[in-house]
């Protein structure tokens, strides 16, 4: 794909909040065995690109609605680490699209593009069993996005088949009818990665939705190295800011490496590895 037309698959606003005063990252690989301090564009550069594609005037207008939301999305971050939880209306709607196009580009997520259609469908047909009035519910101030036909997005070093965002919206829908917390650590302890929204489910779980979006009990996403953003399916204190400690910390510290495709960032001044031990690649 051509430079012009590439994409970033994870923004520079989105990982500038885990650099140093200098602009710069540590980035470390999956396997461990090589880290590396760069500035953000690098590292954003490192975590691939997408290529916007089509005929006519699609294509441009995606990439116009893309940028849109990524940047109401970086707006709603920077006010929810300033306090203001949780999103409401248009900024809770412009966040959820964000984690949802990251749900289906993500580097860590590439080798299920394929079945993306399926594992959204499971993710409806669970959601609309548990509550049938959440689609409806969270439709309300969900901005109008795209998935126009003739326009598609091909990821960098996939396969060449084009991918459609046009499910972005529903999955976006379900994602804001969930349970949102924000979590706060006392230090810098968290990491990201090329695969920055991640999914987790409770072990141990046997269901007819055990693989897929449909049985994610959270959907995980550090915003910087002292908070992130859970979405849960169930969470009974409702939605609140909570504060954890370092045993939280490498629980999701954990979950996000393992959802690396290839590399993870982290502040330089920090050691979120520390303590956490990885299964294999």
């Amino acid at each position: 794909m051509s430079d012009e037309a590439r994409r970033r698959l994870v923004p520079d606003s989105f990982l500038s909040r885990f650099a140093d005063g200098a602009g710069r990252l540590m980035a470390e690989r999956r396997d461990r065995n090589r880290r590396l301090l760069l500035s953000v564009e690098e590292a954003t550069a490192m975590a691939g690109f997408y290529e916007v594609a089509g005929s006519g005037a699609e294509p441009r207008n995606l990439a116009r609605q893309l940028d849109r939301i990524e940047v109401r999305a970086a707006d709603v971050i920077g006010q929810m680490l300033e306090g203001a939880f949780p999103p409401v209306g248009e900024n809770r709607a412009y966040l959820a699209l964000f984690v949802a196009f990251q749900l289906q580009l993500g580097r860590g997520h590439r080798e299920t593009l394929a079945r993306t259609a399926e594992l959204l469908t499971e993710l409806i047909v669970a959601n609309l069993r548990e509550r049938p009035e959440a689609v409806e519910d969270a439709g309300e101030g969900t901005p109008e996005t795209a998935g126009p036909e003739d326009a598609h997005v091909t990821v960098s070093g996939s396969e060449p088949s084009p991918r459609t965002l046009s499910s972005g919206p529903r999955l976006a829908h379900l994602l804001s009818a969930r349970t949102w917390q924000l979590v706060r650590f006392s230090s810098r302890q968290l990491l990201t990665g090329d695969t920055p929204v991640v999914l987790w489910s409770r072990p141990g779980l046997a269901g007819a939705y055990r693989s897929g979006l449909g049985a994610a009990d959270e959907v995980r996403v550090p915003l910087d190295p002292r908070h992130a953003l859970i979405m849960a399916r169930k969470a009974p204190a409702g939605e609140v800011i909570r504060e954890l400690d370092e045993r939280h910390a490498r629980a999701l510290n954990r979950t996000v490496a393992e959802g690396a495709h290839e590399w993870m960032y982290y502040h330089p001044e920090s050691d979120p590895m520390e303590r956490v031990e990885l299964a294999p690649p």
